[in-house]
């Protein structure tokens, strides 16, 4: 006996005990592909044979079960109907999984291939295995997720995403569960991130292999299963600045990444920029976004990823503010290193005392015949200090009787007439045109240099406080209240 099935007519799996309206009993032949062949409507997954359902009716008194035309077992061996009944359960576990996380989504499991495989007659089955595929139908988008124990080669999943195509349509979302492989996830560690507006926190990283790359080639999407986490992919792709660069990419000015300080000599060099939703076939390797199972469709009843593609787009918000800040010190160093030497400036040399310019005017022509142009007078010779000795003028003498007498007497006397006094010779005329000699300027003395405009405050003597004379204790105001007694 056999617990599942491939209907032929719909394309989907069959699980016994389960509901069986809508099923034929017996072989139900017929033609169900583009072939034209005349077969059986249910088949054997194992084997390619055709299949007799069995006490479907009410009045059956054994559950309804699924029967070989030919043999009483199945003649496939025993290790591929073992590795078929194991991939089954496990498509068959998801599936109840998904319902229970998306609900109001109607969920089947079908096999996507058009055509059978196996001979005519069905005598023989094909070596290479598909597990059937998840459908889930929901409104408006159609998920097919394919949930294989291993990926199969690039031919085997460039046929199945035909088929998918083929039968769903373009716009369906094709997508590959995988399950967490401890080997893979164990050699790249953890990348440490800080989403904008969020705390710092580590991702997994993963390389990816050929079979994975050959999925997101065909177009579709690969998710790692971690229990109830879903595990969601992004490009990670590691670079290293060159110490010395002449043009930045960008902007066209030079650069220079190698940094001194000790804050940015290790890992500023070392970038990675972030390639998503989709990761990049050139990505160096997988960062991984966990998120719940429940919320990818329990929302909107559909296959909603707008949680993890918003967290990576603000991964790319902060690179790009990163590079920003990276491109501009490197420039600025760029700029430090290779600016200008200032000019020198010259020494100062030793002090000399300042020339004192001279201020002799050219002669201007005289107007006059008497005198010829352009003569001057004769420098007259300087004066002579006198060497006579100047008169002592003697200091007024005390008022005496005799002194006295004799000045009454002379202011009786008549005064005699006052010579006329000798007036000072003229000096002579300069010559017309020519301006006269100005007088010889007296010596300077010491210059007295002027009060200050703020005067220095004198401080003024701080009046010690005053204390108020002490009234007394207790006993003094007991005595002058009782007395002296």
């Amino acid at each position: 006996m056999s617990d599942t099935a491939l209907d032929r007519k719909t394309r989907r799996i069959i699980e016994l005990p389960g509901p069986t309206a809508g099923l034929e009993s017996g072989l139900a032949r017929g033609v169900y592909d583009d072939s034209g062949r005349v077969q059986g409507r249910y088949r054997c997954e194992a084997c390619h044979q055709d299949l007799i359902l069995r006490a479907v009716k009410p009045t059956a008194k054994q559950q309804p079960h699924f029967r070989h035309q030919n043999t009483q077992e199945c003649p496939a061996a025993p290790e591929r109907r073992r590795q078929i009944d194991q991939d089954l359960k496990v498509v068959i576990d998801l599936r109840d999984q998904i319902i229970r996380a998306w609900p109001g989504v109607t969920v089947t499991i079908e096999q996507p291939d058009g055509d059978d495989t196996d001979a005519p007659g069905g005598t023989s089955a094909p070596t290479s295995w598909m597990p059937p595929a998840i459908v889930a139908c929901g409104p408006g988008e159609t998920v097919v997720i394919e949930r294989p124990r291993t990926l199969p080669g690039p031919e085997q999943i460039q046929q199945r995403t035909r088929a998918v195509r083929a039968r769903y349509g373009q716009g369906a979302n094709h997508v590959w569960f995988l399950a967490k492989d401890p080997m893979q996830f164990a050699k790249c560690g953890r990348l440490e991130v800080k989403p904008r507006g969020g705390e710092k926190d580590h991702h997994l990283t993963i390389a990816p292999t050929e079979q994975q790359l050959a999925v997101i080639a065909a177009g579709g999407g690969v998710y790692f299963l971690d229990g109830q986490q879903v595990l969601i992919p992004y490009g990670v792709h590691d670079f290293t600045h060159q110490a010395c660069q002449e043009t930045c990419h960008a902007s066209g000015d030079s650069e220079d990444w190698n940094f001194t300080d000790w804050r940015r000599t290790k890992n500023w060099r070392r970038d990675w920029r972030i390639s998503h939703p989709i990761p990049d076939p050139a990505a160096t390797r997988w960062g991984l976004v966990a998120t719940s199972l429940n919320l990818i469709g329990a929302t909107k009843a559909t296959f909603d990823l707008s949680e993890s593609r918003d967290l990576m787009q603000r991964l790319a918000d902060v690179q790009k503010a990163r590079w920003r800040r990276r491109h501009a010190d490197a420039r600025e160093l760029y700029a430090a290193r290779h600016a200008p030497p200032p000019p020198a400036v010259p020494l100062p040399g030793p002090t000399q005392p300042p020339t004192r310019p001279t201020n002799a005017a050219a002669p201007e022509p005289v107007a006059d015949n008497d005198h010829a142009v352009g003569h001057l007078p004769e420098p007259k010779p300087p004066k002579q200090p006198s060497t006579e000795p100047e008169a002592v003028v003697p200091p007024p003498a005390s008022p005496s009787p005799d002194n006295v007498a004799t000045a009454a007497a002379s202011e009786s006397r008549p005064t005699p007439p006052t010579p006329p006094q000798a007036t000072a010779a003229p000096q002579p005329l300069a010559p017309r045109g020519l301006k006269p000699e100005p007088p010889a300027r007296p010596p300077a003395g010491p210059v007295v240099p002027p009060p200050p405009q703020y005067p220095p405050r004198v401080p003024t003597a701080q009046t010690p406080p005053v204390t108020a004379p002490r009234q007394g204790g207790l006993r003094s105001v007991l005595r002058r209240i009782f007395g002296n007694r």
